[in-house]
């Protein structure tokens, strides 16, 4: 109904739902710079992956005005949100991303426990380079499921916060990004390995692997820990508790 593209902007903008007004204003913002990429680097992504895209950083946006939203609340009012271990005979490993544009580089870290919550195993990697959220995101999984992979170990359950990257896992199919082509292999690995499971969790209930992807730049570029690593001690015992 709309004659131009202001008039688009506009009716969606003043249509009273402010949730899809800011994912509107995000997928503009996205298509802005990636017409700016395609003039200056003469490079452009796929129109689903832009979508991806816009989506994960409305999210983060969202999940970060929530956050600070509530600590205006009565605290009585909030719910905490903790890593819940899970069933007997299944493990579970939490996955998480870094990104460190002022040193190039891109880390993750990973660290799986039993159905106590026990430490089993931990690893962090980083490379040079700075990813996208979403591509490293995806990568971050895409090491934990290769490394389960490689070990033979079954039953186990990855926890991601980048839902994001849980819902392309579910529903993307093709496209020639590389976020979609890091997707592509994921998908590959579970098709081969039914008893793995990829489901979405809230960063405060990820904070072990967070934490673990955030100190990766410290250590050689890959570190596996067979012995729980100090720096995810306290967060881990609170979590068995």
């Amino acid at each position: 109904q709309a004659s131009s593209v202001s008039a688009v902007i506009h009716a969606m903008c003043s249509a009273g739902d402010r949730e899809i007004a800011g994912r509107f204003a995000v997928l503009i913002w996205i298509l802005w710079n990636n017409r700016n990429n395609k003039v200056w680097n003469d490079a452009t992504e796929s129109g689903q992956g832009l979508g991806y895209k816009a989506k994960q950083l409305w999210h983060d946006w969202f999940s970060v005005q929530t956050l600070q939203n509530g600590r205006h609340q009565n605290p009585e009012q909030l719910q905490p949100i903790q890593w819940q271990k899970p069933s007997h005979g299944w493990f579970k490993c939490n996955v998480d991303a870094g990104f460190h544009k002022e040193l190039n580089k891109t880390s993750s870290g990973w660290c799986i426990r039993d159905h106590l919550g026990r430490f089993i195993l931990a690893e962090t990697t980083w490379m040079d380079g700075n990813c996208s959220i979403l591509e490293g995101e995806a990568i971050a999984l895409l090491e934990a499921l290769k490394v389960m992979t490689q070990r033979g170990i079954s039953h186990v359950i990855f926890e991601t916060d980048s839902k994001t990257v849980v819902d392309a896992i579910h529903h993307l199919r093709g496209g020639s990004s590389e976020f979609s082509f890091i997707i592509r292999r994921i998908n590959n690995i579970l098709l081969c390995n039914p008893n793995f499971k990829v489901k979405f969790v809230k960063r405060q209930a990820n904070m072990v692997a967070h934490t673990l992807a955030r100190a990766a730049i410290s250590w050689p570029s890959r570190c596996t820990f067979e012995t729980l690593p100090l720096c995810i001690t306290p967060l881990l015992n609170n979590e068995m508790i």
